[in-house]
């Protein structure tokens, strides 16, 4: 009986102990960002506009596309991976529609780690560059069937492109996308360039 009564209370001692020690510790805290800023982190969900199209020889360049995502910025993403908030890397899930051509197109859904930059924007207004690597279960349509076959299997996606987040209310996206189908005899891949609108969840 005395052992567990002193077990118990060595546990508690090491618990207050870990808690004052944090509490003076920087290096116990909470993680900060390798820039050193406060990353608020909203949610923001918005919808974006595409032009772009596939890469094999019958496919326009600019064709039309859209989608939406859901954009968890890092001081968000930290609450689902806490090292993202370390690396300032946020964490997109997006569902996407591009047209390749009359008969072909794509429909995927994806998920995308962003990694951001240093703000060069001004107080009321962030300006973030970034770049994202990501992967998606894609449906895409087989070039050369006229749209009667479809292929159905992960892709890979690499994006590039700049946030404006106004007054923590109001976002604005403008990036550049490329995505290759990852199975092995398919090199079908495409491109687009998108612009999208976004707000804080919930609004």
């Amino acid at each position: 009986m005395l052992l567990l009564v002193v077990l118990l209370g060595g546990i508690a001692g090491t618990a207050y102990g870990q808690e004052s020690l944090a509490e003076t510790s920087p290096r116990l805290a909470l993680p900060r960002s390798r820039v050193d800023e406060p990353f608020d982190g909203p949610v923001l969900v918005g919808l974006y506009l595409a032009g772009g199209g596939g890469l094999e020889s019958d496919q326009g360049p600019l064709e039309p596309g859209y989608g939406g995502q859901i954009v968890m910025r890092p001081g968000a993403a930290v609450n689902f991976l806490d090292f993202l908030y370390d690396w300032n890397t946020g964490l997109v899930l997006q569902i996407e529609h591009q047209v390749l051509s009359e008969t072909d197109e794509l429909l995927s859904g994806d998920g995308i780690l962003r990694r951001y930059f240093r703000d060069r924007g001004r107080d009321d207004t962030e300006v973030r560059l970034f770049a994202g690597l990501g992967i998606g279960v894609t449906r895409f349509t087989v070039p050369g069937t006229l749209g009667t076959q479809v292929d159905k299997y992960w892709s890979g996606v690499a994006e590039v492109g700049q946030e404006w987040l106004v007054d923590a209310e109001l976002m604005f996206v403008l990036r550049a996308q490329y995505r290759v189908n990852l199975r092995r005899h398919a090199n079908w891949s495409a491109f687009s360039l998108q612009v999208g609108l976004g707000v804080p969840w919930p609004i």
